[in-house]
């Protein structure tokens, strides 16, 4: 049995990848801080002699050696993500870089593989669609505090290249575009599809920042937890950095009268634009994110199932029954 050990394991994709390790028969040890996840992600599995949990901060790297001990593999996702939350700029670069550096150092401790949970922003402003692992990235200046996200995650990056080339920790880098399901959380933390959701399905009015045109390519979260897996199992994936995600793209308007018409409410779609500086001050939008999913198919073999369609339709009917249940 393979013992895995996944930082963030109550977000929505790190509890989503325990289900499945679990009914792979691995064993899991499981730690989160519950500042952005949350226990009900994981409560079903709580009883499991399969998974341990622990509220743990992964700045805590003492903690984090003991827990380690008898891992095969780290994914390690647990980071201050999401544009909102990295306002708090000290927050998201000290968790970022040094819990992510404390991750490292105990897989070097105890020679283990590295899943490392990177991000589609690190790509910025980048023209160059779509956007391909080799290609340069365009981050922009450091007096917006909503680049000090990307800056971690690109900091992660090369921290891990340094571990697996000087150090011989096996690393695997990856790159998820817009992940969503229904334990994501219905605020903008969560993004624009599970949130338009929740708006939707209470005749709530759907804010749109912006115009709305920019354009996301959202990934529901088995293509992300399926594609996770594989770069844990993968050889060859050892030491690259691999774009996640699905490459079917949609503008932030057109998702939220997808999501309307597929709901069926019977209400008036409503929309409030508001600007991005109303929501996050100085802001520099990315206009269009796109993956080359070329690196994925290759060395993992990786194939996105699921449609977006596909995805609003499994979150919707979760979230219409949880609207039933608690009514």
């Amino acid at each position: 049995m393979k013992s895995v050990l996944i930082t963030g394991v109550a977000g929505m994709i790190g509890s989503h990848l325990l289900d499945a390790l679990l009914a792979g028969g691995c064993r899991v040890t499981g730690i989160d801080n519950l500042s952005f996840g949350k226990v009900e992600n994981v409560r079903h599995n709580l009883d499991n002699p399969a998974f341990s949990f622990y509220n743990v901060d992964i700045l805590d790297l003492d903690t984090l050696r003991i827990l380690a001990k008898d891992a095969d593999v780290i994914v390690h996702l647990a980071a201050v993500k999401k544009i909102g939350e990295a306002q708090q700029g000290l927050a998201t670069l000290q968790v970022n870089t040094k819990g992510t550096d404390n991750i490292f150092e105990v897989a070097r401790m105890w020679r283990c593989k590295v899943v490392f949970a990177s991000t589609s922003d690190v790509y910025g402003m980048s023209p160059d669609l779509p956007f391909r692992e080799d290609g340069d990235v365009l981050i922009g200046p450091s007096l917006v505090k909503r680049w000090s996200y990307a800056v971690s995650k690109l900091y992660g990056e090369h921290l891990a290249l340094a571990y697996h080339k000087d150090c011989g920790v096996p690393m695997v880098i990856l790159r998820y575009f817009g992940g969503f399901s229904a334990r994501s959380s219905f605020t903008w933390s969560g993004g624009h599809i599970p949130i338009f959701i929740h708006a939707i399905l209470r005749d709530q009015e759907v804010i749109i920042h912006g115009d709305g045109t920019q354009t996301r390519s959202m990934a529901y979260v088995d293509d992300l937890v399926r594609g996770t897996i594989l770069a844990m199992e993968s050889d060859r994936a050892v030491g690259e950095v691999i774009n996640l995600g699905n490459p079917e793209e949609m503008s932030v308007i057109e998702a939220a009268r997808l999501i309307h018409r597929m709901a069926g409410t019977g209400k008036e779609l409503r929309l409030k634009f508001v600007t991005f500086e109303q929501v996050f001050g100085r802001y520099k939008d990315i206009v269009r994110r796109i993956p080359d999913l070329t690196k994925a198919r290759v060395l993992l073999g990786y194939e996105p199932k699921y449609t977006l369609e596909d995805g609003i339709r499994l979150v919707l009917d979760e979230a219409r029954a949880r609207l039933r249940a608690s009514s």
